[in-house]
This record gives structure tokens, C-alpha cells and sequence, in this order.
């Protein structure tokens, strides 16, 4: 007889009250374990690379002593300025302030002079903020109406740019490859007949409206999540800016140092897992002969929120979390 399969147990998709959290701007994921892992030695220097709403660095700064440092960046100018006004009373400390602001993309990390070598935990919380998703105004979300931006900045091509601009196998290609969409030919034939016919798609809404129109009904909400998801990742070059950064890390984390990333979906998460995978073992390529492994992966498997997290934070029921540490 065949043994009958183990249905999986559902993950917490809706707040229990009872378990809710206040936030002012971003609720962090996965805080405690991100930061016990990152933070190995409070008198050194640290980089939160997705700032948001300042959850990852203030607890950071918590573990900290008056010697340690911490650089945090992020894109966002809301964010930037969020930040300084929450951390107002460490900033206005001057040069013996701890912690510094950059409101630039995480992949200036890598650059900061004089920090070669001396890293000691480098955290990237990737994807997008709460304040963002419920933003009218930024075109993150689908459930409302607003301008299709999706820019983290203020800098580049808007999603509605991109729809307005690109090729049908363009479009193709990047509701196939950042979204996953299976139906990515035919949403992507209809929007270039929406162009030809009609006014081109420029509000949230108006895209929901034709890929609810392109794909069966008990799948549209996926198909929205993945649509938006792959012109978001277009839109801010997401997955290039994390393979670079992953890179640039490895030359400036210190030895024991740690590289902790926090991703959302399985094209964040395979390339985490392979660039881990990759430099952990001896390498041959184009600059370095048979090198060394530069890293020991420290998470076997990725780690996810716990139930109770999810209960009171469902967005984070996607996360994943991969640590590295450099040899």
C-alpha cells in the first residue's frame, strides 16, 4: 500500500491581534536572529545596507559599545530622513556619533574609504518596506490606485517608462525571468495592444485591470504579486545590484566577519544560495587560480520567521535568511 503524503501545515497569512506589533514605519524581519548573527563584536564596524525604518539598526546600535560603528544606507530619501529624525539623538553627537547615514544604493557600501578588510557584519534586509508597499504614491502595490513608479529613488526609468517603451519580447522577458509569470507572452501582447489601442498603461490599476483580463481567475492574485514583482526588479536593476554587491562584500568584510541576507523571493534566494555555495568551495575563474574558499556558510538551510513573527507580520512569511562568514 502507498503511504499517504503529509499535508504540509499552512503558514499564518492574517495578523492575530493578540500578537500585533505598533510601528511607526517598517516592521523588521526576522530581527533577533539577523542580529545575532551579524553582530560579533560590539566595538566594531557594521553596514545595514537596506536602512528602511531604522528596526535592523537599532538593534544593532543596542549591541554596540561607544567604539562600535555603523554605516546604513538606503536609496529612499523618505527613509533616509525617516532615520534621521529617529536617530537624532545619536547623530547629534557628532564625530563620536556611532552611526552614519548614506541615502545611497547598498552597493556604495563596498566603496566607503578606508573600510577594506575591516568589516565585521555586513546585513542586507532586501525587497520593499512597508511604508513603501502602503505608499499611494510609489506604484508598489496593486491594491491601490496610484502612478506606476516603483522607483526606490528618485533617479531612472519608472515601471510605466518600461510599458511604455519596450519591445513585446522585452516585456516578455522580464514578466518570464523576475516574475516567473507563466503567462508573461500573453500579458505582454496585451499591453502592447493597450498601447496601440488605447492610452498607454500608466496607473496601478490600470495594469491590475489587464493582467486580471490575461490569466484565469483563481490564479490573478499570484499573477499580480509576480507581475509587480518583476517591473519592481527591473525598475531599481535589483538582481544585478545584489550579485555586485555579494561580490564587493567578500573584499571588505574582515576575517570572521559576516555577511547576513535577508531575501523575499526564489530569484533573490537561488542567487544567495549559489554565490555562498560558489565561494565557499575552491574556485577557477578568470582572475583568481584555484583559490581558496573565501567563506564559510554558517546557515545549512535558509532561516525563516517563526509562526508567532507571522502572526503578527504575515509580509514576512516569504523571507528567508542565509548567513556567511568570511575565512
Amino acid at each position: 500500500m502507498k503511504k499517504k503524503k503529509k499535508k504540509k501545515s499552512k503558514r499564518y497569512h492574517k495578523i492575530n491581534k493578540a500578537f500585533a506589533v505598533e510601528f511607526d514605519y517598517h516592521l523588521p524581519v526576522l530581527l533577533k536572529e539577523s542580529i545575532d548573527f551579524l553582530v560579533t563584536n560590539p566595538d566594531g564596524v557594521y553596514i545595514d545596507g537596506t536602512l528602511g525604518g531604522g528596526g535592523h539598526t537599532e538593534e544593532i546600535l543596542n549591541r554596540l559599545s561607544e567604539r562600535g560603528r555603523i554605516h546604513s544606507f538606503d536609496i529612499d530619501e523618505e527613509a533616509a530622513v525617516h532615520c534621521q529624525k529617529k536617530f537624532w539623538g545619536e547623530l547629534s553627537k557628532g564625530s563620536d556619533s556611532r552611526l552614519v547615514i548614506h541615502n545611497e544604493p547598498y552597493d556604495k557600501a563596498c566603496s566607503i574609504e578606508g573600510m577594506r578588510g575591516n568589516i565585521n557584519g555586513f546585513l542586507l534586509d532586501l525587497g520593499v518596506s512597508s511604508r513603501q508597499l502602503d505608499n499611494s504614491c510609489r506604484g508598489f502595490s496593486y491594491r491601490t490606485n496610484s502612478n506606476l513608479d516603483m522607483r526606490f529613488g528618485s533617479h531612472g526609468k519608472s515601471a510605466a517608462d518600461i510599458l511604455h517603451a519596450a519591445t513585446e519580447e522585452e516585456l516578455e522577458r522580464v514578466l518570464r525571468l523576475l516574475g516567473e509569470e507563466p503567462f508573461s507572452r500573453i500579458i505582454a501582447r496585451r499591453i502592447i495592444e493597450t498601447r496601440r489601442t488605447a492610452h498607454p498603461i500608466s496607473t496601478t490599476f490600470g495594469l491590475r485591470a489587464l493582467v486580471e483580463q490575461s490569466v484565469p481567475y483563481h490564479i490573478r492574485n499570484k499573477s499580480l504579486s509576480r507581475v509587480f514583482q518583476a517591473l519592481r526588479i527591473a525598475v531599481n536593476n535589483e538582481l544585478d545590484t545584489l550579485e555586485k554587491t555579494m561580490k564587493d562584500s567578500v573584499n571588505i568584510l574582515s576575517a570572521g566577519g559576516r555577511l547576513v541576507i535577508i531575501s523575499y523571493h526564489s530569484l533573490e534566494d537561488r542567487i544567495v544560495k549559489t554565490f555562498f555555495k560558489d565561494y565557499s568551495k575552491e574556485r577557477t575563474d578568470n582572475k583568481i587560480a584555484n583559490s581558496m574558499p573565501v567563506l564559510k556558510i554558517l546557515t545549512k538551510k535558509p532561516v525563516i520567521p517563526t509562526e508567532q513573527e507571522l502572526l503578527s507580520n504575515p509580509r514576512a512569511r516569504s523571507a528567508k535568511m542565509r548567513v556567511a562568514e568570511r575565512l
